[in-house]
């Protein structure tokens, strides 16, 4: 009788095996890959996204002048005058917003004339600008 021998037959199952596996593979790293990368963007939506572009002189107290360029408003809650070393020098308690592709000016209160500044939100982020 004549057909393939048992080697062939072993050798072919098994490169249609791997062939498969390769398939399956390629299928579930790409939709592993494509739900973390939504994930991250999804995460990432939730949190301010802002710059600090200036700090003016108004009647002696700083004006911080900031932009949201994220997708979500952004809400500060407290503006730090900062010194040379990076520490708070002057705190102040605020409520202020920058709304998506806005930009808006939080009048501070504190001391104009600080290296740095830096305005914070409720949850804890922090954009700090320094120079002049």
């Amino acid at each position: 009788m004549r057909g393939l021998s048992e080697i062939v037959a072993s050798v072919l199952l098994l490169v249609i095996t791997v062939a498969l596996s390769a398939f399956l593979l390629s299928i579930f790293y790409n939709i592993y890959f494509l739900q973390r990368g939504q994930l991250a963007s999804a995460q990432s939506a939730q949190y301010c996204q802002a710059r600090i572009v200036a700090v003016t002189n108004n009647s002696g107290s700083a004006s911080i002048w900031v932009y949201n360029f994220g997708q979500t408003p952004c809400v500060f809650t407290a503006a730090y005058a900062l010194n040379v070393a990076g520490g708070a020098a002057a705190a102040a308690n605020i409520s202020a917003s920058a709304g998506p592709g806005a930009l808006a000016s939080v009048a501070t209160g504190l001391p104009f004339g600080y290296p740095g500044y830096r305005l914070a939100t409720n949850d804890g982020q922090t954009i700090d600008w320094w120079g002049r």
